[in-house]
């Protein structure tokens, strides 16, 4: 891996998108500096308890009584609150080994599912949108309200294309972060009308560390036809 504050490349595509929960050995289970709200947690919960094959019991089976993560997944999330995203991280590994998925795949389609809740529930005034590029000026925000203390940030809009970028990502767990806002994206510009949606990140840059965790930041583009 490059220097973590040089601006060096880290590596290539798909072997910088990891999805590493950050061991209990490093940070004790729920005391993460990397948060995310309560709505991810519920969502995928659900989905386990609707979707997944065998349901919860399934998952907890999975899991394993030694499994360090499983404790956490027992308590009551709040919607709005924020949680260590390692356990969510371990929950989305076991959900898409027992569904036959490879993990990105799996995270980037309830991601999907996710923007579809979203942008006609909770959040439906802020991503009240009338076309495409409308939508795409707000998109970081969602990024924004999901995680901590990563962040998106809109680098241009034009007709029919936005670059954004990722930035102070930890790299053991950048592949949720990148899984997420493909879905994300994906489902939003085409609930805004937009077609044949693409999303392309480019190669993940070192971005410094937080708390000994290496950090990255990725750009990406975003294309669609009215």
């Amino acid at each position: 891996m490059a220097s973590d504050d040089d601006g060096s490349r880290v590596s290539s595509v798909p072997e910088a998108w990891r999805v590493d929960p950050l061991p209990p050995s490093l940070f004790k289970v729920g005391d993460g500096p990397f948060r995310v709200r309560g709505l991810a947690y519920l969502n995928a919960l659900d989905y386990a308890d609707k979707r997944l094959p065998g349901g919860r019991a399934a998952l907890a089976a999975a899991l394993g009584k030694d499994d360090p993560w499983a404790p956490y997944l027992d308590q009551i999330f709040i919607v709005s609150a924020d949680y260590d995203i390692s356990p969510l991280a371990r929950l989305f590994l076991v959900s898409a080994k027992l569904e036959g998925q490879p993990p990105m795949s799996f995270i980037q389609r309830r991601s999907e599912a996710s923007a579809r809740m979203d942008v006609h529930g909770m959040w439906r005034p802020l991503f009240k949108t009338s076309s495409p590029e409308a939508m795409a000026e707000r998109l970081h925000m969602a990024f924004n309200r999901y995680f901590q203390p990563c962040e998106a940030k809109n680098l241009s809009v034009e007709p029919g294309r936005f670059v954004a970028e990722l930035v102070r990502v930890p790299q053991p767990l950048a592949g949720i972060y990148v899984s997420s806002t493909r879905g994300f994206v994906h489902a939003a510009l085409e609930l805004a009308r937009g077609r044949d949606v693409e999303v392309t990140f480019e190669p993940a840059v070192a971005d410094g560390k937080l708390e000994g965790v290496p950090l990255v930041r990725a750009r990406f583009a975003v294309r669609w036809t009215a």
